[in-house]
């Protein structure tokens, strides 16, 4: 049935299993496009459709938009290190098969679109807590592919469209030997294997971590929203930040982690890393205010969880 089924590129992976869960639960039926380069296939689900292709390809995205009446667009080549190796991967899967997804999407009759956009978009922070009004200075390939992609959705007037700022995700899922993996699933499996943990810098940087239950619950209300209501949709055609709201420096995550599961980690500490950002945190004010969302998960049970 057409008017019940959501696309959701990259379903495979980290964010895109849980959301997918989320979906379901929701009583959608769901296709998947993913490539399967970080994610997995998932099985044992009737009402999940999973095709195995690259969202660069255009056979495989009209294949995967067949009676889809929404489109959630998670897949992206997400490493740093590797868009800056190969910038023109970057390009192809970053931008231009985002920008080709979000026309074909509207050509086959999707009504709603959202796209996983990125905090890196606003490079430096010029002030703290970043909201929306920060300016936009992406730093390196993929910050300046991502603002193109999201550029394209939050412009188009002929659907819902919105596109959702993420900060540092994390949860259970995230593989530990993917370049995507972030810092608390890496500290996670070190803290499990008794092993010391590496901190760039003398550990006072500060980040903003959102849990992965409540980023796939803003993904869903945001679809709903413009299902329900189109371009007159209080997100329709604006790019909001999905974080936490609240800052933490690495070493007190580190004793945060320590107080969740008992132990006193050993930490080492290396030379700075160039072009890491110091200090990042945000507002999801706007989202907030439009939907009603906020992060709810707190932050020594989302530890504990990973660590379980």
């Amino acid at each position: 049935m057409r008017g019940n089924r959501v696309l959701v590129t990259g379903g495979g992976g980290f964010i895109g299993r849980h959301l997918v869960k989320l979906l379901l639960s929701k009583g959608r039926m769901v296709t998947v496009l993913d490539d399967l380069s970080t994610g997995r296939i998932i099985e044992g689900e009737p009402n999940v459709r999973f095709i195995v292709g690259d969202v660069a390809d255009s056979v495989s995205r009209s294949e995967a938009l067949e009676d889809c009446s929404a489109l959630i667009h998670l897949a992206a080549i997400a490493s740093v290190p590797r868009c800056e190796g190969d910038p023109s991967l970057s390009e192809r899967v970053n931008q231009r098969a985002a920008i080709n997804l979000f026309d074909e999407a509207a050509k086959a009759g999707v009504v709603a679109m959202v796209h996983a956009s990125t905090s890196a978009l606003y490079g430096v922070p010029e002030f703290l807590p970043i909201s929306e009004s920060h300016p936009i200075a992406p730093i390196g390939v993929y910050g300046l592919d991502k603002q193109a992609a999201e550029s394209a959705i939050i412009g188009r007037a002929d659907v819902g469209a919105c596109a959702l700022r993420l900060f540092n995700v994390y949860g259970v899922g995230q593989p530990i030997g993917s370049p995507y993996s972030g810092v608390l699933t890496i500290f996670s499996e070190r803290l499990r294997n008794q092993e010391s943990l590496t901190v760039f810098g003398d550990g006072t940087q500060t980040r903003d971590f959102v849990h992965v239950s409540d980023v796939v619950q803003a993904f869903a209300m945001v679809l709903a929203s413009l299902e329900l209501e189109g371009t007159k949709s209080p997100v329709h055609a604006q790019a909001l930040n999905v974080c936490s709201g609240q800052t933490r420096t690495l070493l007190e995550t580190i004793e945060a982690f320590g107080d969740a599961i008992g132990v006193s980690p050993v930490v080492q500490f290396n030379s700075p890393r160039e072009g890491d950002i110091l200090h990042s945190s945000g507002t999801s004010e706007a989202l907030m205010k439009a939907l009603g969302w906020s992060a709810q998960m707190d932050f020594t049970d989302g530890l504990r969880s990973l660590v379980s």
